[in-house]
This record gives C-alpha cells, sequence and structure tokens, in this order.
C-alpha cells in the first residue's frame, strides 16, 4: 500500500518473484520517509525480502501481495490515493495510520485472516509500521473511485446497505472471511502455472471477486441489521454458532442433523441459513473448508498427499485430486 510498491514492474504479474528492499529503495519514491529504532541504521541496510507483487491488473485495480521477512522494526511515511482498499492479513502484525484513523493488523490473531476494507475519498498521509523482525504475509485489492464507477458499482453508493463504506471518508468495514474468500486468497497466493496474458487475467478476476466479496461483507452487515433483514440478529449467532462448529470439527463425520442441534436451529432451517448468507449448502461449505485445510497443509509441508485426501474427506485419491484441481485450478502434486 505504500508507495515503494511503484519500485516493482506494474505489469509484471508475477508472485513468487523474490525481491530485496534496503532503505535506499524506500527512499527512491518522492514523498517516502523511513524511520528505525535501530540508530545505526544506513541507506543500504535491508529491511525487507521476500516474494513481493505489485500489480495494476486493469486502470484503477491493483493487486499487492507480500510473503517475506521484515528485518527489523521500521515506520514508512507515504501518501495514499482515493479509493477502497480490500486487506487481508495471514501473518505479521502492523499498525496503519491514514490521515487520523489508526488501524492494527495481527495475521495470528485468528485462525483464518480477518478481511478489512477501508474507504479514503480523498488523497491522505499514510504511515506503517512493524515492531520487530517478523514474517509478513499479506494481500490486498485496492480500486479506485473512477474503477468502482466504471465497472458497474456505482450504484452501490447510492443503495442504502454499503453506503456508509463507500461515501465516508476513512470508513471501514471488518468481518472474517469466508471459506469462498479464503479459496480467492489461496488461488492468488498459489496460481496455476499459466502464460503471462492469462496470469494477468487470472489474477484480475479472484482480484475483482475479491472487492466483490469485501462489498458484499459490508452490505450484509447493514442487512442484518436492517428492519426487513433477510438474516435476523438471532439467525447470526446461529450461523457464527455452526460456522465454529464445522471449524472445530473437520475431521470428523459431520451431519447437517447434529450441527443444527449444537447451533439451535432446525436442519432445514440451517440450511436454508447457510444458502442466504453463504449461497451454498451446509455440505458444501463443509466440503470447501476441508478442501482449503487440506491445500494449506500440503503447501506449508504439514500433509502428504494421502494424508490431505483423509482432511479433505476423500478416500480415494484420484477423487480428491479431481475436486482439489477444480477448486484451485492445479493438482495436489503441483503444491
Amino acid at each position: 500500500m505504500t508507495r515503494l510498491s511503484e519500485q516493482v514492474d506494474r505489469n509484471a504479474a508475477r508472485p513468487g518473484a523474490k525481491q530485496t528492499f534496503c532503505v535506499r529503495d524506500f527512499l527512491r519514491s518522492d514523498g517516502v520517509s523511513v524511520a528505525s529504532p535501530d540508530s545505526q541504521l544506513s541507506p543500504d541496510d535491508t529491511l525487507i525480502h521476500g516474494d513481493f507483487l505489485h500489480a495494476e491488473l486493469r486502470p484503477g485495480l491493483f493487486l499487492h501481495l507480500s510473503d517475506v521477512t521484515e528485518e527489523r522494526a521500521f515506520t514508512a511515511k507515504s501518501t495514499l490515493q482515493e479509493g477502497l482498499s480490500c486487506i487481508f492479513f495471514l501473518d505479521g502484525k502492523v499498525d496503519l495510520k491514514i490521515g487520523d484513523r489508526d488501524f492494527a493488523f495481527d495475521g495470528a490473531e485468528r485462525r483464518k485472516p480477518t478481511g478489512v476494507a477501508i474507504m479514503n475519498s480523498r488523497r491522505e498521509s499514510f504511515e506503517r509500521s512493524s515492531r520487530q523482525r517478523q514474517y509478513l504475509r499479506h494481500l490486498v485489492v485496492s480500486a479506485s473511485s473512477e474503477w468502482l464507477s466504471l465497472d458497474g458499482l456505482a450504484h452501490l453508493q447510492d443503495a442504502t446497505p454499503g453506503t456508509r463504506l463507500l461515501k465516508d471518508h476513512l470508513s471501514h468495514h471488518q468481518w472474517e472471511t469466508t471459506a469462498k474468500t479464503g479459496a480467492l486468497i489461496a488461488e492468488i497466493l498459489s496460481p496455476p502455472p499459466l502464460l503471462p496474458p492469462l496470469r494477468n487475467l487470472y489474477l484480475e478476476g479472484r482480484a475483482v471477486e475479491l472487492v466483490v466479496e469485501s462489498l458484499t461483507a459490508a452490505t450484509r452487515t447493514e442487512t442484518f441489521a436492517g428492519e426487513n433483514a433477510i438474516v435476523t440478529g438471532a439467525d447470526k449467532v446461529r450461523l457464527s454458532r455452526a460456522i465454529d462448529i464445522i471449524e472445530a470439527n473437520l475431521e470428523l463425520p459431520l451431519s447437517v442433523a447434529a450441527i443444527a442441534r449444537e447451533a439451535g436451529i432446525s436442519a432445514s432451517g440451517l440450511q436454508g441459513l447457510f444458502r442466504r448468507a453463504e449461497g451454498k449448502s451446509v455440505f458444501e461449505f463443509v466440503r470447501e473448508r476441508r478442501l482449503q485445510k487440506a491445500f494449506s497443509a500440503l503447501k506449508s509441508g504439514e500433509a502428504s498427499i494421502q494424508e490431505a485426501t483423509a482432511m479433505a474427506g476423500y478416500s480415494d485419491a484420484a477423487n480428491f485430486a479431481t475436486a482439489f484441481r477444480k477448486r484451485f485450478g492445479l493438482s495436489p502434486s503441483r503444491i
């Protein structure tokens, strides 16, 4: 989100491009300053190294991701352009200050990433601080006001749900990501091998979906609170309880009746609630969460393909590979 991103070729959408940034690299951009509690810091000292990507996927739509090690505590100050920022932290802790508003991100705070959407309606001062040496992994999709208008989202600015997020300066919305959002993040972090033009199109499609997911989350929250709520406040509590039950028991046989009983709702009521709130059946939600867990275990090296097959609830590795490839666009062996 800082103007350091301009040091990277915006058209080279290549996740996995390892780079090193020293103090001097930060200072090459106009209006960027760096401070650190390390009084011996020199222009050639490394601040960040690892996989880093900043790409303009289409005019006004930006994708920024980092899978890096920050070598020391530091603060960078810059300017943030107007637009919507959809931020997802997976690992690491960073403090942001946009204008006079403070935001804190902690990727290790929850078992699945939290999404935060921030709308700034004018250029603002921007400050980001890391407190110590750390591993940092996060993803940001930014959309300019022009992109939001030209790409069919302008009507949301006049609709009751989501109005506050898109109209009020430095308004923000935080939510616990859905299985679909988690899958989109995973697909961006580990895209299949594609030719550069197709890779950019692949990333663009998923970036657009993340913007829609962010706006949907903000809209859904306001709908919950509305007088004619599609999902009532009590149903929201039941949904949250059901999801917690599923997350805590993914490795066990799960039935809709058992989940519904624990969540305090009928089986048919739970199915309808998931259809309205998540856009899928309970079984589809469970299957997606198990596949996501298997994906993460394979990527981190915590599980073999055979173990990941069982983790995803499949007895046959071929069936698992088919479902995995359909969901993530690549085979388990590629991970």
